[in-house]
């Protein structure tokens, strides 16, 4: 066991990096363990000797503040085994990359401003995209890597593009990034690229104004939904993939749908995706197949367990529908759904928002007679 253990918690994945770069650079330790509790808050852990270890701190603590926000940091000598078991942080065994190609980090508010500066930062230079991950708080990051003159110029169009889109919390370049910050960075999903003339999101905050405006997005125009994903922050965007025309109007009719059911976040449209953009934000798993017959949807979301566990149960017994599944987006949102024919559902969430407002924080409640089928195969719920 080493004879001592640092802790570096900040605020954003850019701050966490470059401390760690640094750490890592001017001492003798290794990074064994990371952690989010959420809020953007980030932990490292590293281990070393007692002065290696307060070193790294040390520095850490300066480059920390240089791209975020430093929370605090420890230097704990001769940690107790025990209590290090009991802790969330640890990693296993990581096969380091021999990648010394220049790292460049894009940090933003919500998901629809990543990736309009991922795809602006692929097209802008020869670099390639390596992954994206959410850390709470509404921020999200993704990484590219090249070298160091391109993976400037890419993050520079990456700001500008992710700027125009919403807010950017950082950005980061590396020249010679360590190879020990590996178990910090994300990586990208398997790959499944698929093509597509434009890529449309949609940004909302909360599962019930998504879902409304994922169905509103493929009724309005010829679109496919690609999948749901969490920003972060109670933030959760619908992508979705068509020609150019067709994907303005899908998100015209998102945009509205999202103001008239709950609230708009941002939104984002990239005319020709470059496929490592694909890869990256829509080549993942599909989400679950939902295997019900066409009935009408009913959503509710609360920031209350309370109120939500009331207003379910009031639900269910005020009219014939079934209850179908919840999902916890984040920020204190969860949003519960029902199945039934249609009056029954907006009988039942009738109720529900009622029930909701009595015992605690109603956030959204919305009936969609009738869901269409690409939408069905995307949803998160159940």
């Amino acid at each position: 066991m080493s004879s001592a253990i640092g802790v570096l918690e900040t605020r954003g994945m850019a701050s966490l990096v470059n401390a760690a770069d640094a750490m890592l650079k001017v001492s003798d330790v290794e990074v064994t363990g990371r952690h989010g509790i959420g809020s953007g808050w980030v932990t490292v852990v590293i281990e070393g000797s007692v002065a290696d270890v307060q070193t790294a701190i040390a520095v850490g603590d300066i480059e920390a503040q240089r791209y975020g926000e430093l929370i605090s940091s420890e230097t704990i000598a001769r940690p107790d085994g025990r209590a290090q078991a009991a802790m969330p942080h640890r990693i296993g065994a990581v096969d380091l990359p021999d990648d010394q190609r220049a790292l460049g980090l894009i940090e933003t508010q919500g998901v629809a401003p990543l990736i309009a500066g991922a795809d602006a930062m692929v097209k802008a230079a020869a670099v390639d995209l390596c992954g994206w991950a959410s850390i709470g708080g509404a921020l999200c990051h993704a990484v590219v890597r090249g070298d160091v003159a391109a993976v400037q110029t890419a993050v520079e169009a990456g700001r500008r593009a992710a700027a125009h889109a919403g807010t950017v919390y950082a950005t980061l370049v590396l020249p010679q990034p360590i190879a020990g910050i590996a178990p910090l960075l994300p990586s990208l999903p398997e790959d499944r690229t698929r093509s597509g003339g434009a890529l449309g999101v949609v940004e909302t905050i909360g599962y019930t104004t998504v879902v409304a405006v994922s169905d509103a997005m493929v009724k309005a125009a010829d679109v496919e939904v690609e999948r749901l994903s969490i920003g972060s922050g109670g933030r959760i965007a619908v992508l979705a993939v068509g020609s150019l025309d067709d994907v303005q109007a899908a998100v015209a009719a998102g945009r509205e749908e999202a103001a008239s059911v709950g609230e708009l976040d941002g939104s984002a449209l990239l005319s020709r995706p470059d496929a490592m953009t694909m890869r990256c934000f829509a080549g993942v798993l599909d989400g679950p197949r939902v295997n019900t017959v066409r009935r009408a949807l009913g959503l509710i979301e609360t920031r209350s367990t309370v109120g939500l566990v009331r207003a379910v149960d009031q639900m269910l017994k005020a009219a014939n529908v079934e209850y179908e599944g919840s999902y916890k987006v984040g920020y204190f949102l969860t949003a519960s759904a029902i199945r039934g024919d249609v009056g029954a559902v907006r009988v039942a969430i009738e109720v529900g928002v009622q029930e909701a407002q009595k015992h605690g924080e109603l956030v959204s409640a919305h009936v969609i007679p009738q869901l269409y089928g690409d939408v069905e195969r995307r949803l998160l719920h159940s």
